[in-house]
């Protein structure tokens, strides 16, 4: 019997609601039975909503109740297996938080000015748009940079600068926009005001930077531009630079980001009824990952027999059900990873 192996899983989509969704599956060898779950729950085809076909689910209709995590399971003779989740959620653009008066930004002439933009939920991520002295800005120029996290950074800031400038949201799945009640209101000096935090944030491995100027909230801000470099993987230092007039001192944090990986992973194992045997998943990444074991795709969870303990699984008194297909299964919210082995158990002596 040959363990069962995917040469094709299912991929996470985004769809606008009432659309169809297609996921597709494949495995060897091709004898192994191909079924699905839906939230871990197994699904079967539903007339009008879901039509399962060997080697793919469509999903004629998308609303509430199909949307979700689903998985692949493949049967064989040796066990079962689970596909990496993939996750079929509904497109959406929420709203803008309500604002009261436009809020104030100062910048220095000749400076940078960093415009802040808190885009409402959205599902894809939404495209900003900003409008600047009357038009709207969709994509970045030489002096107006529209960063990933939705703020406006204006480079070498002049006295034209100064004005109201409002932010826009624009789901490109559903085609809805959005555009925040209040904006900012920009005011250019030439000297630097005091009080003016600047906020650099270097990413090292892509040799880029940006400098932020802010007189208003200082922390929030700061808090912003860490939220967006804990976006991308990779390592990131960050420095919070006071200026002169106030008394704080300089403070840096340096940290990383990496998906799950496995170091060292599961081996097939033969243990005679009666005995023991371990499987060893030793997983990294940053935030440390979450670790799940199966047993032929069903999430194993611990007895007085199968003891979890960090990246260990140790089975006492092993019985004729415990053979099978095993996975342990590593996820931390930059990626997924997984190993199978199979165990095959004897007669006792």
């Amino acid at each position: 019997d040959l363990t069962p192996r995917f040469t094709s899983e299912p991929s996470s989509t985004i769809q606008r609601p009432g659309g169809s969704v297609r996921l597709r599956c494949a495995a060897e060898p091709s004898a192994a039975r191909l079924s699905w779950l839906l939230d871990g729950e197994p699904l079967e085809s539903r007339a009008g909503e879901v039509e399962i076909q060997a080697g793919s689910l469509t999903i004629a209709s998308l609303g509430r109740a199909t949307a979700g995590h689903y998985q692949c399971v493949a049967a064989g003779g040796a066990g079962a297996v689970r596909s990496r989740p993939a996750l079929v959620s509904m497109a959406s653009l929420g709203e803008f938080e309500p604002w009261g008066q436009p809020s104030a930004v100062a910048a220095e002439e000749g400076g940078t000015a960093l415009l802040g933009c808190k885009l409402p939920e959205s599902h894809p991520e939404a495209q900003v748009r900003f409008q600047v002295q009357g038009r709207w800005l969709e994509q970045s120029t030489d002096n107006y940079l529209i960063l990933p996290s939705g703020n406006l950074q204006i480079l070498n800031v002049s006295l034209e600068d100064k004005g109201s400038y409002r932010c826009a949201a624009y789901n490109p799945l559903t085609g809805d926009l959005r555009v925040e009640p209040s904006g900012r209101k920009l005011g250019v000096t030439r000297e630097l005001p005091r009080g003016v935090v600047e906020h650099r944030i270097t990413q090292c491995d892509q040799r880029s930077h940006w400098v932020i100027l802010c007189s208003t909230t200082p922390l929030e801000m700061f808090r912003t531009r860490l939220d967006e470099a804990l976006s991308t993987p990779g390592w990131w230092e960050v420095s919070l630079q006071v200026a002169a007039s106030s008394s704080a001192s300089p403070t840096a944090l340096s940290f990383s980001l990496e998906p799950p990986s496995i170091s060292k992973g599961l081996q097939d194992e033969e243990v005679a009824t009666g005995g023991s045997v371990q499987f060893w998943c030793e997983v990294h990444g940053s935030p440390a990952p979450n670790l799940v074991w199966l047993h032929n795709a069903a999430a194993l969870h611990p007895s007085p027999r199968h003891l979890v303990a960090g990246s260990r699984l140790r089975i006492r008194g092993v019985a004729r059900e415990d053979a099978g297909l095993y996975q342990c299964v590593a996820h931390n919210g930059l990626g997924f990873v997984q190993a199978t082995a199979r165990l095959r158990v004897q007669p006792g002596r």
